[in-house]
């Protein structure tokens, strides 16, 4: 009985070094100083940050100003900020990166406590805070950017200093891809996914990894250079995805996109060559829903996706040759295998 008492602790502090571990690869921080109308620092301001699903976190300025919230979940924020003799500043719309750092430096204005000073955040055009290089590709960008086989990865290419090959929409499966960075090998890059390292095993790169649906995925980022320790696994590229989470709210989605032979035109050569046009069958479907379980406290998001697909178009997933013998033939008799096997002079076992 002890012992199983024991090894229940020792399971939830793995877990709970998990999840610490997974907020500290993917969230994210605000920072910024505290200021009064002059420009001096002001020191012990009460700050209280709040999300998006009411939850709130509260810090103090430092004697220059300072203040940090670290381990901040990616997504929308509001700031307060009261401080005596000065007026309450509040600042709303304030957008957390995956891995990123926002600056928010309030000015406070000399009033009464009473009166509140409203302000609406914007994105920084660059990140001060930190030295690290990538660029978030949010939720919006994800849906609306063409996906041929709906695989985020395909997306990875549009991080300054990245490449990746050409994606073949035709392909059988999800159609991964592998990602260089900065000139280095595919094998060199790290991935995580909500903080959990997902890389393939033997190859350590991107193709055969937990690939999310674009429904369930908020964004991601591709770091190319000086991120710090806590993504350092490997010297290439850092990508960092974190999936949905439910809100107060109840939301969710049903979709469908298909592709049929029956509205594509046959491939050019096959054509000259009266060959038929080739089946060419994918169906991928799934649904959304997330929602608060407890309002304020305990959410839920479920994401389901399938894939059905039929080709005999692609050239790699299926063996083609437009000169294909005249002779050809399904007779397998040992009569037939000796003939072949005497002509091309090979003697039968």
């Amino acid at each position: 009985m002890r012992l199983r008492l024991v090894g229940i602790c020792f399971g939830c502090l793995l877990a709970l070094a998990a999840q610490v571990a997974a907020q500290t690869a993917t969230s994210g921080q605000i920072a910024g100083t505290v200021r009064d109308p002059s420009g001096a620092a002001v020191a012990g301001a009460r700050i209280v940050l709040t999300s998006a699903t009411g939850q709130t976190r509260e810090a103090q300025s430092s004697r220059e100003g300072y203040y940090r919230f670290s381990g901040i979940e990616p997504g929308e924020y509001s700031l307060q900020v009261t401080s005596k003799g000065f007026a309450t500043y509040t600042a709303g719309g304030i957008r957390v990166g995956v891995t990123e750092t926002a600056d928010v430096s309030p000015q406070l204005q000399v009033g009464a406590a009473t009166t509140n000073v409203q302000v609406t955040a914007e994105a920084p055009l660059v990140q001060t805070e930190t030295a690290s290089t990538g660029r978030v590709v949010e939720e919006r960008e994800v849906h609306e950017l063409p996906l041929p086989t709906r695989n985020y990865q395909q997306l990875l290419g549009l991080q300054p200093g990245t490449s990746i090959p050409l994606t073949n929409n035709i392909a059988l499966g999800r159609g991964d891809v592998d990602i260089n960075v900065n000139g280095q090998q595919a094998t060199s890059n790290n991935v995580l996914i909500d903080g959990i390292q997902v890389n393939s095993i033997g190859t350590n790169s991107t193709p055969n990894i937990p690939v999310p649906s674009i429904d369930a995925v908020e964004e991601f980022i591709v770091q190319t250079s000086l991120y710090d320790a806590t993504q350092g696994r490997n010297t290439g590229g850092n990508v960092a995805l974190i999936t949905k989470s439910g809100t107060n709210k109840l939301h969710g989605s049903a979709f469908e996109f298909f592709r049929n032979d029956a509205f594509n035109a046959n491939d050019y050569f096959l054509k000259q060559q009266c060959q038929p046009r080739p089946e060419l069958k994918k169906n991928q479907y799934g649904i959304t829903l997330g929602g608060p379980l407890v309002k304020d406290r305990t959410f839920l998001f479920l994401s389901y996706q399938s894939q059905r697909e039929a080709s005999g178009a692609d050239p790699i997933s299926s063996l083609s040759s437009l000169n294909i013998p005249s002779d050809l033939t399904n007779d397998r008799s040992t009569a037939t295998l000796t003939a072949y096997a005497t002509t091309l002079g090979t003697a039968m076992p």
